[in-house]
């Protein structure tokens, strides 16, 4: 795996995990961001099997934290 990509997922770890928790706003920031940088990395990388789940994961992690699921 390339080096900035595992950073890309490291960003979306920080607004997911549960240890320090963040104000909802800066959990959503953190996980757009990163699965932006994901995202962007898949397409100029001609990586359509991790877009997919790339956007699939997006869908389900912003939906947990817009709704308060612990």
């Amino acid at each position: 795996m390339d080096m900035i990509l595992f950073v890309y997922f490291c960003i979306v770890f920080l607004g997911l995990q549960g240890f320090y928790l963040f104000q909802k706003e800066t959990s959503i920031m953190f996980i757009m961001v990163g699965n932006f940088l994901i995202a962007y990395h898949c397409v100029s990388n001609f990586m359509w099997e991790l877009l997919i789940l790339t956007c699939m994961m997006f869908v389900a992690q912003l939906t947990r934290i817009i709704r308060g699921v612990e």
